[in-house]
């Protein structure tokens, strides 16, 4: 099997993985448009298909390393991957946060699967006081982009649940309903909660009426956009 064909196939589990939205999600990073990510999922010698080159290849490792970073161990400006002694596997949650009008929570925090990061780059880029306490869930809706897109992976720092510490983008629990939103205190001491997309920005300001809990930090989005 070639490059190319490993390549492809490295592309598509990615679209699996990212599901509805991956797509455009990958076509967005890579300056695209999708039929041009399409074209690239084509096995070799199919009339149309597209090569992953060295560019897109690099342009993937920096948006999707889990996936693609091994591929640039032939540039100087990648470091060499990590050996799989350092891999961590992080559970992906069945649990989805919305950025729009809400998903219900499940009765429990089902893993449906997990996600290897190596601990050298969780500890090089995120910090957190405890890995173990990171997990990945899947965001649904429009209302924070473009900080981040419908379909994109986040992963969730749990053990930081406390915005009046980091300000920040949360994922909440409201009278049983997860959202992702953006969370920072005011001078008064009110939490304002917000989205971001300037086209349907809602800012709400709570007075301990509502029923919420903080359930974790969005600390990095898969699409290689650090919060």
């Amino acid at each position: 099997m070639d490059k190319y064909e490993q390549r492809r196939i490295a592309l598509q589990a990615l679209v699996d993985e990212l599901g509805r939205g991956g797509i455009a999600s990958i076509a967005q990073q890579i300056g695209k448009d999708a039929s041009y990510v399409s074209r690239m999922l084509y096995p070799a010698g199919k009339t149309g298909g597209k090569r992953i080159g060295e560019n897109t290849v690099e342009v993937l490792a920096r948006a999707y390393p889990t996936h693609f970073a091994h591929d640039t161990s032939n540039s100087a400006s990648e470091p060499a991957p990590e050996t799989p002694n350092d891999l961590i596997r992080i559970p992906l949650l069945a649990n989805c946060g919305s950025m729009g009008t809400g998903n219900e929570v499940l009765d429990a925090d089902y893993v449906v699967g997990d996600l290897a990061l190596s601990s050298h780059w969780i500890n090089q880029h995120i910090r957190p006081g405890n890995i173990r306490e990171l997990k990945f869930i899947h965001a649904h809706g429009e209302s924070m982009a473009p900080t981040f897109s419908d379909g994109d992976v986040l992963l969730v720092d749990v053990g930081s649940r406390d915005p009046s510490s980091i300000e920040g983008v949360y994922v909440l629990e409201v009278r049983g309903q997860l959202y992702i939103k953006r969370v920072r205190i005011r001078m008064d001491g009110a939490m304002e909660v917000s989205s971001d997309n300037i086209n349907i920005k809602t800012v709400d300001v709570l007075n301990g009426d509502h029923q919420l809990r903080v359930l974790g930090r969005v600390v990095w989005a898969w699409n290689g956009k650090k919060l």
